[in-house]
């Protein structure tokens, strides 16, 4: 008898895995979905990348959608974001569209699409990079706190909060600063085929919104889902899109103390960090 019920429970197993399978392949899309939301920080980076190699590797995917609703972030996260997009663009079309605010570092990875969208009332651009730490010096001075430090160079502690920064400190930082800022205008220009010179009038730091991102040529197109509909079509030569909505897997952390709160706790960390950061802030 028991023989029996395990015979029973394992065939229909089978036959509900066999129905699974069948039912995903069926209603598949042909077109994947990857959101980038919120502030870019490395951890989401390496998530987002991970889902854009996935669907990159699937042949059941012709195209992909890349929506973005971010201020930036990370300048390394978004530039390797940038790449990922790009290199997934060179094997099956990719087109972002950007819903309220595609800024800096976000701006950034949407330049590797082969086509950008923003809705009309879309804030875009923002093209800059920035240093900032927190500098607690003064009330550290007042309340009798200090840091030892022993180091092996004058500004090999550069950023330390306890100390006020020194002009070596901030001639340093500023060629850093430069430096990334002259790769993200670069990427931009050549991807965007603007010339540097022309691009730069407007990479200072100004968003604009999406007819004039359209104007300056930051954007292809403004419309909705619609619009980005319809150039995937162009690009991909797909007569009836369908959308496969990639979800986000969610961090530990996010399922031990829920989504909410941890990206709170990153973004803490986000502002805590001394680092070269793409991000707009509003």
């Amino acid at each position: 008898m028991l023989k029996k019920s395990i015979t029973i429970f394992f065939v229909i197993f089978i036959v509900i895995f066999i129905i699974n399978i069948v039912y995903y392949y069926s209603n598949k899309g042909n077109v994947a979905v990857i959101n980038i939301d919120g502030i870019i920080t490395n951890s989401d980076a390496s998530r987002w990348i991970k889902q854009i190699k996935d669907v990159q590797s699937d042949s059941g995917y012709k195209a992909i959608l890349i929506k973005i609703n971010s201020p930036g972030g990370s300048a390394n996260a978004s530039e390797k974001l940038y790449l990922a997009i790009k290199k997934a663009d060179k094997t099956k079309p990719v087109v972002a569209i950007i819903g309220a605010l595609g800024a800096s570092g976000a701006y950034y990875a949407a330049c590797g699409a082969r086509k950008i969208v923003a809705y009309p009332t879309s804030v875009v651009g923002s093209i800059g990079v920035l240093f900032e730490t927190l500098n607690i010096s003064g009330l550290a001075d007042k309340i009798g706190i200090s840091s030892f430090v022993v180091k092996s160079g004058k500004i090999k502690d550069v950023g330390n909060p306890f100390r006020k920064p020194t002009e070596a400190d901030k001639a340093m930082l500023q060629r850093v600063v430069n430096g990334i800022y002259k790769q993200f205008l670069d990427d931009v220009a050549q991807s965007r085929h603007i010339k540097p010179e022309v691009l730069k009038k407007y990479a200072n730091g100004s968003v604009f919104a999406a007819d004039d991102a359209l104007k300056i040529g930051l954007i292809d197109a403004v419309g909705s889902m619609e619009k980005a509909k319809n150039i995937l079509k162009k690009e991909s030569g797909i007569k009836s899109i369908r959308f496969t909505f990639i979800r986000k897997n969610k961090s530990i952390v996010g399922n031990l103390i829920g989504e909410r709160f941890s990206f709170f706790l990153d973004y803490i960390e986000f502002k805590l960090t001394p680092s070269v950061k793409a991000i707009f802030y509003d």
